[in-house]
């Protein structure tokens, strides 16, 4: 169970196979060119918009952190109306809705936290929002500092365990 104090390593792998992430070209252009912005050393993120059907969380979408984002070195807080914006928009133009979010860590590790669990066990928990899973990319810098060339972590997490899955770009 997604727990306030677990961290990842605390949490049961998945079995594999189980779902799988896969993410556009351009969701990856946009999420790098958002993500650079950790170079300061503080934490970005934002949305993630696409479909869940079970097997493949599919990432049509992915939103930026917001102009009244809150950006610190030990966490980040998406702007939460620029978000359900986005989420409209995406609604609209071809039912995309919040599969999950993206976020950097730029000290590392690309696993999420024990406060991201905290924050993806309270999505999970929530019956007004109605996931069954929540996908979480982890953004890190290639090398410890390099923002050019980033490395981004794909994970699914339920109430019952998180899984590192394969990001499918395509």
């Amino acid at each position: 169970m997604v727990a306030s104090r677990a961290t990842a390593a605390d949490l049961p792998d998945l079995p594999a196979g189980m779902s799988r992430a896969r993410m556009a070209r351009a969701v990856v252009a946009a999420i790098t060119t958002e993500a650079a912005a950790a170079a300061d050393g503080r934490e970005t993120g934002g949305i993630l918009l696409g479909s869940d059907d079970g097997t493949v969380v599919e990432v049509r979408r992915a939103g930026g952190p917001g102009p009244h984002a809150d950006r610190r070195a030990s966490g980040f807080r998406r702007d939460l109306a620029h978000a359900q914006e986005l989420a409209l928009a995406a609604w609209a133009a071809d039912g995309s809705v919040w599969v999950g979010e993206w976020h950097t860590h730029p000290r590392g590790p690309g696993r999420p936290s024990a406060i991201d669990l905290a924050t993806y066990g309270g999505f999970l928990t929530d019956p007004t929002l109605g996931f069954r899973q929540f996908c979480a990319i982890i953004v890190t810098p290639a090398n410890g500092a390099d923002w050019v060339r980033m490395r981004m972590a794909a994970w699914l997490v339920t109430l019952d365990g998180i899984l590192a899955v394969p990001l499918e770009v395509g």
